[in-house]
């Protein structure tokens, strides 16, 4: 007998709750026995506005918040809507746990939540985070650029609809600050590719969604915004432009 769609999507949540009880619990005792001091948590949070030449519109906040010297959360919500409305008619959001698995390691265990519109799609991923730039013999090639770039490997993914996946993304993420000097760190170019592996007849084909944006301060923590778009699980209009206003709130 089949388990029903509600006790499946109950044990998908229990299983959230422990792995975060988990990777709080081992990043307080590594917290507690190499650090007296009291750790003060800092982040941001970025809140994006634009318009997309594909007639709609997109808000997009990201969260980021180191939680302690190891462990740190990420997410990023986009609500989209037609551009002819102020209605935003559709959800897409990531929350991710990041825990470095030693002091010194470039590496991170990843747990990552999908939420998506629609009953019984959200999806529940165990990866391995490689951040490069923080990797001996590379870091100080990356500090040269001022860049940044880290990939994650998407190494389980579960969702109650479906049968447990492995392997079945590459997320890689980026942001270079252009001409730091002369812009007195004002421009900067960021962004992602999440590279899907798709497993066909014993073959293997990759399908894209990546977003490239350039952005420009132009007063405090005020960014005029423009970016690439691409969405191969889009049927019409895979590529687009957006165009809009960014601003952050660091702390």
């Amino acid at each position: 007998m089949s388990t029903p769609p509600i006790k499946v999507k109950l044990k998908f949540f229990l299983v959230l709750k422990l792995l975060i009880l988990f990777f709080l619990c081992s990043s307080q005792l590594g917290y507690s026995q190499k650090r007296e001091k009291s750790f003060s948590i800092s982040g941001f949070v970025d809140f994006n506005g634009y318009h997309d030449t594909r007639s709609f519109s997109t808000l997009t906040y990201n969260i980021l918040l180191q939680l302690s010297d190891r462990l740190q959360y990420f997410s990023l919500t986009n609500h989209d809507g037609q551009s002819s409305s102020s209605e935003l008619t559709t959800t897409y959001a990531e929350h991710n746990l990041r825990y470095k698995l030693s002091q010194n390691s470039p590496l991170d265990a990843t747990l990552q939540y999908v939420i998506r519109n629609g009953a019984f799609n959200d999806d529940i991923k165990l990866g391995i985070r490689w951040r490069l730039n923080n990797t001996m013999g590379l870091s100080s090639f990356f500090k040269k650029l001022q860049m940044s770039y880290s990939v994650n490997s998407m190494l389980v993914q579960f969702r109650n609809s479906t049968q447990t996946k492995y392997a079945t993304q590459l997320e890689h993420v980026y942001r270079i600050a252009l001409f730091p000097k002369s812009l007195n760190n004002r421009l900067y170019l960021g962004g992602f590719a999440d590279q899907i592996v798709n497993y066909t007849n014993d073959k293997i084909s990759f399908t894209w969604v990546t977003e490239h944006q350039l952005g420009y301060r132009v007063y405090k923590q005020l960014y005029v915004v423009a970016e690439y778009r691409r969405n191969e699980f889009r049927t019409q209009g895979i590529d687009g432009l957006g165009y809009g206003l960014e601003y952050v709130v660091k702390f």
